[in-house]
């Protein structure tokens, strides 16, 4: 006679391992300070060795514009210290992707864009580009608000919420353009917070996975918070890739991984969808999780080994 509540039981645990396989096969991290890390080498070694240590291989880099500032990132003879620094984290760290962030489809235009062009060995080269334009942010899109006076002033459009999201849409039409010119297969991924079922549908035509904030500081609601933005995915039948975006700072999960590691989070998080939404999961193609941001996430690890 088979025991139905065995096999059931079973099956449960197969399903949390497979995820959890999977998560540690992507697992994402930005990377703030960067233009501080790079050229150090006691800097570069320390986050790559967190990054190893932790089993984050995608990295994604803020701070390329102020790398900008020092040199062109296009200029192949003065953009090596880069060059070096990805080529290492690939080859000797075990890290499978680098993924360049940006505000605007120009900046991808005028500056990474061309540092990609400038390497002709694909180790040195961004393999996503990541766009960074928080259009939900309706404050910052207002006038006197931060979009407004840096990028839709200069375009020439209203600053609301709904030129935001125009301004948005266009730097990943131009991203996925740039992306088209190399042979590398370059991937356009996007951060987003709140969204509605018209602005998902039309950003899933620009890119090849999104990047979900879920911004809790309660672990039990990891899946709850989350749930309705996950639902308008589904209703457009997306078929991009999602990964789940925590945030280590202190307000958030950062108490929370001070003392637990980070694939009890991914685990838990599965657990409430087979619970609560088994449906989504058939559905959508979740890419496991990406973690905001390298120091705090830093801080948080260090703060625990001395507490041991």
């Amino acid at each position: 006679m088979i025991n139905y509540k065995l096999l059931f039981a079973f099956s449960c645990c197969i399903s949390v391992f497979c995820y959890s396989q999977q998560n540690y096969e992507n697992r994402a991290m930005y990377i703030d300070n960067f233009a501080t890390i790079l050229s150090s080498n006691s800097l570069e070694e320390e986050l790559l060795n967190f990054s190893k240590e932790h089993k984050i291989n995608t990295l994604i880099l803020y701070d390329l514009n102020k790398i900008n500032k020092r040199f062109h990132l296009g200029d192949s003879t003065k953009n090596h210290l880069l060059a070096n620094f990805i080529r290492k984290a690939k080859t000797d760290y075990g890290i499978k992707k680098i993924s360049a962030s940006g505000e605007s489809g120009s900046f991808f235009l005028e500056a990474i864009h061309p540092y990609n062009i400038s390497r002709k060995n694909p180790l040195e080269r961004f393999d996503s580009y990541n766009l960074e334009y928080e259009y939900w942010n309706e404050k910052e899109s207002l006038k006197d608000g931060y979009y407004c006076n840096t990028y839709l002033k200069k375009a020439q459009l209203p600053c609301d919420r709904r030129s935001s999201f125009k301004y948005f849409i266009e730097s990943l039409f131009v991203m996925k353009t740039l992306a088209k010119e190399l042979d590398d297969n370059i991937e356009i991924e996007a951060y987003i917070g709140n969204f509605n079922n018209e602005e998902v549908a039309k950003i899933s035509e620009h890119v090849d996975r999104l990047l979900i904030h879920d911004y809790v500081k309660d672990i039990n609601r990891n899946f709850i918070y989350i749930k309705e933005r996950l639902h308008l995915l589904d209703k457009i039948d997306s078929k991009i890739d999602i990964s789940i975006l925590y945030s280590s700072e202190m307000n958030f999960m950062g108490k929370w991984f001070a003392d637990h590691k980070l694939h009890e989070a991914e685990t838990k998080f599965f657990k409430e969808l087979e619970k609560n939404e088994i449906s989504l999961e058939n559905h959508l193609n979740f890419d496991g999780f990406t973690y905001y941001n390298y120091g705090y996430l830093n801080y948080v690890k260090q703060m625990h080994k001395k507490n041991r």
